[in-house]
């Protein structure tokens, strides 16, 4: 398949947009980089999502792809080789991958900021307790000072299963090569050791998880060239979304395609995206909206994390 435009919505400092750049890497693509910024209000990139905030999203002419396991999956789709999934790993890839996103990501987050929260602007703090709906004490810092025993433990029997997994010499998690469990579980310790270092992070003491993020790290990020948000939100306007896949018609929402529906994650980020059901399968759902700024677009989501409801 030949390669098309690939606009990843970002910012450098993101973990989750560290697990799509590296995907990109791997498979050796050529990107566009629009950096959105941390926090809200990010009007340039609402307008292509209809409300979804979170980092990263990927956009493709008019079709835009939300959370990474949409956005892996597309990239997948679209050019297969090498595979996220390598021969045997279906299933078992997915399953470290779900811990990876929430569980490791959650503890070595909360060790960053339980650690070094009054680093970070006061406005950042406040959108975070937005976003992640209360977790973390709410963001405030001397109450993630208190947990930061237990989140040292946490991590430490995090990283020692990681380390166990690596003793028979294998190159990646799941082999040979690099998965999409490899992608996940890189994320947390990427964001860990870049604002912790790897003594504070407790890397130090597992010598194969060094070797084994060198390698991820050492994939590098494919070939980026910058682009300014406007220019992202042209390009849709001048874009026809793609057909979009074909709905399963004993999904339990088939009966309303066609009709407005809302779509919301259900971990955090709470923000809806309302637009017409354009099709469901068991791993994605398809949402088409209208944007003065953008005009017709598919806004794209994974099944798993996602609730839908009928719009009011």
């Amino acid at each position: 398949m030949d390669q098309v435009d690939l606009i990843l919505h970002h910012y450098p400092r993101s973990p989750f947009a560290e697990k799509v750049r590296v995907a990109l890497g791997l498979k050796g693509l050529r990107w566009r980089s629009v950096e959105q910024p941390r926090i809200a209000p990010k009007p340039l990139l609402t307008a292509l999502t209809g409300g979804y905030r979170r980092i990263p999203v990927l956009q493709i002419g008019a079709d835009i792809f939300c959370d990474t396991r949409r956005i892996l999956a597309e990239l997948d789709r679209r050019y297969p080789e090498p595979p996220l999934y390598p021969s045997g790993t279906d299933g078992l890839a997915d399953i470290i991958a779900a811990w990876a996103d929430r569980e490791l990501f959650a503890t070595a987050l909360g060790l960053v900021f339980g650690l070094h929260g009054d680093r970070f602007p006061t406005a950042l703090h406040a959108d975070r307790a937005r976003l992640t709906a209360g977790r973390f004490d709410g963001w405030d810092s001397a109450k993630m000072a208190a947990m930061i025993p237990t989140l040292r433990e946490r991590l430490r029997r995090d990283l020692s299963r990681l380390e166990h997994a690596l003793t028979d010499g294998r190159r990646f998690l799941l082999g040979v090569q690099p998965s999409v469990a490899d992608l996940a579980a890189y994320h947390p310790l990427w964001y860990a050791r870049g604002n912790l270092g790897e003594d504070d992070a407790g890397l130090v003491d597992h010598p194969r998880l060094i070797g084994w993020m060198t390698r991820l790290e050492a994939i590098g990020h494919g070939t980026m060239q910058e682009l300014a948000p406007d220019k992202a939100l042209a390009i849709a306007h001048a874009s026809t979304p793609l057909a979009v896949p074909p709905t399963e018609a004993d999904d339990p929402h088939a009966s309303e395609i066609g009709a407005r529906v809302t779509v919301t994650p259900d971990d955090w980020g709470f923000d809806p995206v309302a637009g017409e059901l354009a099709a469901i399968s068991g791993s994605a759902i398809a949402l088409k909206r209208h944007d003065p700024a953008v005009g017709e677009v598919v806004v794209h989501f994974p099944r798993d994390g996602f609730g839908i409801e009928l719009a009011n």
